[in-house]
């Protein structure tokens, strides 16, 4: 596969990621403000995969961003 199609197929999933992140956040805690919308939207790979973890335990929506997995 080239280093154009890899690069492409990454930043696919991350969007993917970002997706499923915002629609979890919307289930959990209702309407996401737009700097929260950013900034999922603009976050790498390895903190969207820690976010969706820190859904299962946030008492907020702050705390997805702010708490770290027990783990």
């Amino acid at each position: 596969m080239s280093i154009a199609a890899e690069q492409w197929k990454a930043e696919g999933k991350a969007e993917g990621k970002a997706d499923m992140l915002l629609r979890l956040l919307r289930r959990r805690f209702g309407a996401v403000p737009e700097s929260t919308l950013e900034r999922v939207l603009g976050a790498p790979d390895g903190d969207l995969d820690e976010w969706a973890e820190n859904i299962l335990d946030a008492p907020s929506l702050d705390a997805v961003f702010t708490g770290r997995r027990a783990n």
